[in-house]
């Protein structure tokens, strides 16, 4: 009988709820402070692109605890490589497609999720979705804000280690803290030694796509220009994440470095658009010939960025993702060639593939008209 009690006893047990033998308080980007008092097993993310640097702490499997996301990945070689590894990706269902306005917050909740990891500013919920994150709180919901877009510099360490802990992966956390901070205090030894002029920078967001030219200023990649030793002639004149310039303004300025971030698709390729071809997949042939539309038009040839070969591209993703830390690379090699001459923006990305992601994402993620990569 007292085996037959302690069998049972064991069996409640264990299909019992998990608690924490003490409750885990953590603070997010805005400050606000949120506990858990059991593990996480049920996650609703901000965007389908999260799916890409939730390798970090789930590196067998990224897809592992998500069952909801705002929009399907979005880069198809990326997204076969998921359906390819991991059968539970194609379980992880829709609650809107591309805004926050085809948000379903029925299906959200319907999802019974313990977490809710959303950013400040992104597609998906944000920060002014205040009447949806109370529907989640008061269903048992807890939400986290993350941010790798709007102040990346301030916010891309903190928010990882904030879902270490929330996730319960606060080792793995660590270990991409490590590598990512000792790539920023190489650069930041290495630039200490120069003492000339700073070169000026424009960093394009989406050329080819939108009228000229829209400039990363404050946000997003564009600090970054600054932290490398440049000057950013967008966020010069213009508060904010980014700001609307135009041809004639980049030619009167005639910046020493021009970087356009690369958003085309395969089919814009292949019919010959001027949009930067970058990401997964991509090859070094069809990268350079991608640039070189970018930048073959009659004004853009008039500027000496072009004429000099200190042209680039650079993958638009990063500008919302922890792997920003290849954009800082590749910046700084683009904006100091001389300083960073042995430094590999390829071997970054490959590097973060091969210790943080469960497969390795093949593919060109920057370019330039002249330079080594």
């Amino acid at each position: 009988m007292i085996r037959i009690f302690l069998t049972c006893l064991f069996l409640i047990l264990l299909f019992q709820p998990t608690l924490y033998a003490n409750p885990i308080t953590v603070e997010d980007v805005t400050g606000r402070k949120i506990t858990l008092n059991k593990p996480i097993e049920r996650i609703i993310i901000g965007e389908g692109r999260y799916l890409s640097w939730l390798g970090i702490f789930e590196r067998e499997n990224p897809a592992k605890r998500v069952v909801g996301m705002l929009n399907d990945l979005y880069h198809s070689p990326f997204r076969t490589a998921f359906e390819k590894k991991f059968p539970e990706f194609n379980k992880i269902q829709l609650y809107g497609q591309q805004s926050a306005d085809s948000i379903s917050a029925e299906k959200m909740l319907a999802l019974k999720p313990d977490l809710a990891i959303f950013g400040l500013h992104d597609h998906g919920p944000g920060v002014r979705n205040k009447e949806l994150i109370s529907l989640l709180e008061k269903a048992g919901t807890k939400v986290v804000f993350i941010d790798f877009r709007m102040n990346p510099m301030k916010n891309t360490l903190p928010s990882i280690r904030m879902l270490g802990k929330v996730l319960g992966r606060q080792k793995e956390a660590q270990e991409y803290i490590d590598f990512y901070q000792s790539k920023l205090d190489m650069i930041t030894k290495t630039l200490a030694t120069y003492k000339g002029k700073r070169p000026t920078a424009f960093l394009q967001a989406h050329p080819g796509r939108f009228q000229c030219c829209v400039g990363m200023a404050d946000g997003m990649l564009g600090p970054y220009l600054d932290f490398v030793g440049a000057i950013n002639i967008s966020s010069k004149i213009a508060p904010g994440p980014t700001a609307v310039h135009t041809m004639e303004f980049l030619l009167a300025k005639n910046p020493d470095v021009w970087i356009g971030t690369a958003s085309g698709t395969l089919n814009e390729f292949n019919e010959r658009k001027s949009t930067i071809f970058l990401g997964p997949g991509v090859t070094v042939k069809q990268a350079l010939e991608s640039l070189k539309r970018a930048t073959g038009s009659k004004s853009m040839q008039n500027l000496k960025a072009v004429n000099t070969g200190r042209a680039h591209g650079i993958w638009h993703h990063f500008y919302n993702s922890p792997f920003n830390i290849v954009a800082v690379v590749s910046f700084a090699k683009w904006v100091h060639p001389e300083l960073f001459e042995d430094v590999s923006t390829q071997a970054t990305m490959k590097e973060i593939s091969q210790r943080f992601l469960p497969f390795e994402l093949k593919g060109i993620y920057s370019i330039s008209l002249k330079e080594k990569k």
